[in-house]
């Protein structure tokens, strides 16, 4: 970066900043240039610096605008060569890698013409970058070496901190978290007083994010989320006085890591999600597949069906690195929803990913994930030593005494080797509910946990550790009675109150609170009679509300699958037909039928009602697709057993029955379609006429009336 370019981005960080009447053409609150129509054609110089601060500021998408609006005329100046750098740049986080590969080698190739250290210094550190994502790791170190050589030559302060901070990421990667903050560091004491924090916000913002993953490798936890706060304040500043409100998805998405890490999966899922809208509304597709994937991680234990989907939709957004933790979270998940056939599927497109074992935390991970896939003992403890050797040479101390922790569990050694290494998590602030996200820890703690759920299709039942609870260990008929309503209530945090006139509708409410305590306290009892866990590990409630933490709940898991399902049917078609079949046999009957006129009862009955009867009605249409006669008639039977008023579905069974040849059930299913019809006084459609040149029975939309 050249004296003068410096300049020019001193101007542009005014105007961030809200000053615009100091600087021309610079971003204004709706991303175009001010004084510039969004329209409007700008010059090499006008673009490079628009484009390479809205990358800066994390905003891919608003960079790509402004660089379809720069007029390019293939000169190799410095303004141009880097105008190509910066929308390499804004493509590889916009998940267009092909377009980053393809603007990146125009701007190396016209370097050959053009000796401005600036340039040379932006393009290789910007190469560099792309480089790493698409697994290249030797050209991407060729071209680091190549930028810092161009930026020390230069002797400029800020261009040194800007390629730094464009190598940081893989510095990290590759186990150099200290010797990162250590040059992240020198570079913001060269800058001077006058410099930090006045005139170049957006770099000082993006260098203390990589501050915070640095801190974070390092499993120093505290200074992370110190680091990723104070920069998520200065986005928040930034975005108050320009009108960009989305900025800081990267702060969040560290600060979600960290709470993740810890083991605070409350806020870790705030921050992921916030980290989501954020970088979807600013176009960074790395940091909302990143979001997406810790979001399912934290979500994966509890809700491994919701959880699922946030992990396949991470795996769509990009490509490298972040697609293969995308693939291993969805691998994680599915253990944790007991599916280990889909977690090992995961693990094998993950291997099959470019740069899956190029880089040492990556390959950590997948090991991990590849040990808990397998049922052999020996070669899960042989991938896990290598797991631990993995994360021992990235020089991550949280990570390694994760390993240590679950081989000692799962090789049931315990004693002196687990305590050192659950210590050793404890002293880098590492709760015990890290275990509750899926993940390593999940697993490997699994057998050791109670475990309980409740069944509510069909009637109530709790098991704990997969056994019936008996009806000699409910004391009190009222603390069945408050699962049951909590369970209704979707496990929802309900207030005391409510609780109390559901369960007490006829008493002072002021009388019964004792009652409801007590029943609270056989309640967790129940589930966990022994007092292993704390006691709001599975019923959470202060002296305001009650609902449920983590316990399994069938509808639960049975709406999760249904509504997967129903989305993946609307995309794909026939290729959902197995996964409506599965959701489908979650369903073993209605929400709590034993309590038929319980009024709190029946809007999640009704819910899962209506849910099961869309099932049928996409399965019995996707059986119609396939040809197979026997399952439509199957499944338009069942429909017609929840509603035997349904006129659509009963005039497609018999034109299916009269179809296939079964003119006597056809003829008869007609009668009984006649005597339902009239009795909610609607006419009834004569029997349908055979089609001798039918092949099989139409799609029940192109069936008319005769």
């Amino acid at each position: 970066m050249s004296t003068a370019q410096l300049e020019d981005h001193k101007r542009e960080s005014l105007a961030v900043r809200g000053e615009p009447a100091r600087s021309a053409h610079l971003p204004g609150p709706a991303g175009a240039a001010v004084g510039e129509p969004r329209t409007g054609i700008l010059d090499a110089a006008e673009g490079r610096r628009l484009t390479m601060a809205h990358q800066l500021l994390g905003e891919p998408a608003r960079a790509l605008e402004v660089h379809r609006r720069t007029e390019l005329t293939g000169a190799a100046t410095p303004d141009e060569i880097t105008a190509l750098a910066w929308a390499a740049a804004a493509y590889c986080a916009h998940g267009e890698l092909r377009r980053a590969q393809a603007s990146v080698r125009r701007a190396v190739a016209a370097l050959t013409h053009c000796g401005d250290p600036g340039a040379q210094a932006v393009t290789h550190a910007v190469a560099a970058v792309v480089a790493a994502c698409d697994g290249r790791g030797a050209v991407a170190e060729h071209h680091r070496e190549l930028a810092g050589e161009a930026a020390c030559g230069a002797g400029d302060p800020a261009l040194v901190l800007l390629v730094r901070t464009c190598a940081a990421q893989e510095r990290i990667e590759q186990g150099e978290a200290r010797r990162v903050l250590a040059g992240l560091d020198t570079a913001l004491t060269a800058l001077g007083p006058d410099d930090e924090g006045a005139e170049l916000p957006e770099l000082l913002l993006a260098a203390g994010c990589l501050r915070g993953c640095a801190h974070l490798a390092l499993g120093e936890l505290d200074y992370a989320a110190a680091e990723f706060g104070r920069v998520l304040a200065g986005y928040q500043r930034l975005g108050e006085a320009t009108g960009h409100a989305a900025l800081g998805a990267r702060a969040l998405l560290g600060l979600g890591d960290v709470h993740r890490e810890r083991g605070a999966l409350g806020p870790a899922r705030a921050a992921y999600q916030e980290a989501v809208v954020r970088s979807e509304q600013c176009g960074d597709r790395q940091v909302l597949a990143a979001a997406l994937t810790g979001l399912a991680l934290a979500r994966g234990a509890e809700e491994p069906r919701a959880a699922a989907l946030l992990a396949r939709r991470a795996v769509g957004q990009c490509a490298g690195r972040t697609r293969i933790r995308a693939l291993v979270a969805a691998g994680w998940v599915a253990l944790a929803d007991e599916r280990p056939e889909i977690a090992a599927e995961a693990a094998r497109q993950a291997a099959g990913e470019p740069g899956a074992q190029a880089c040492r935390p990556v390959f950590a991970e997948l090991l991990e994930l590849e040990a808990m896939c397998t049922r052999e003992p020996r070669v899960r403890e042989r991938l896990l030593e290598d797991a631990q050797a993995m994360w021992t040479a990235a020089r991550r101390p949280v990570a390694v005494a994760r390993v240590a922790a679950a081989r000692a569990l799962l090789s049931g050694a315990g004693g002196p080797e687990l305590r050192e290494a659950v210590g050793r998590l404890r002293r880098s602030g590492v709760r015990e509910r890290a275990a509750d996200a899926a993940g390593l820890l999940n697993r490997a703690t699994a057998p050791l946990r109670p475990s309980a759920a409740v069944r509510v299709l069909g009637g109530f039942q709790v098991l704990r550790d997969g056994v019936p609870v008996g009806p000699e260990e409910w004391q009190s008929k009222k603390a069945r009675d408050l699962l049951k309503l909590l369970v209704a209530r979707r496990g929802l945090p309900t207030p005391r109150e409510v609780v109390v006139e559901a369960l007490w509708p006829e008493e002072d409410p002021a009388r019964c609170a004792n009652r409801l305590s007590v029943a609270l306290s056989i309640l967790r009892l129940v589930l966990d009679p022994e007092r292993r866990l704390a006691q709001d590990h599975f019923i959470a409630a202060d002296k305001h509300v009650i609902g449920i933490a983590r316990l399994r709940v069938d509808v639960r898991d049975f709406l999760a699958a249904a509504r997967h399902a129903l989305a993946l049917a609307a995309r794909s078609g026939g290729h959902a037909y197995a996964a409506l079949a599965d959701a489908e046999r979650l369903y073993r009957g209605d929400v709590l039928e034993d309590e038929p006129y319980a009024e709190w009862a029946v809007a999640l009955r009704e819910e899962a009602q209506a849910v099961h009867a869309e099932l049928l009605a996409r399965l019995a249409t996707a059986a119609a697709e396939r040809g197979d006669h026997h399952a439509e008639v199957h499944f338009r039977l069942r429909l017609l057993e929840r509603d035997p008023y349904d006129e659509e579905t009963h005039l497609a069974l018999i034109a299916l029955l009269a179809a296939a040849g079964r003119h006597g059930e056809a003829r008869r299913r007609h009668v009984l379609y006649v005597e339902r019809m009239l009795e909610i006084d609607v006419e009834p459609s004569p029997f349908p006429r055979p089609d001798r040149h039918a092949r099989g029975p139409a799609h029940p939309a192109q069936r008319g009336r005769d």
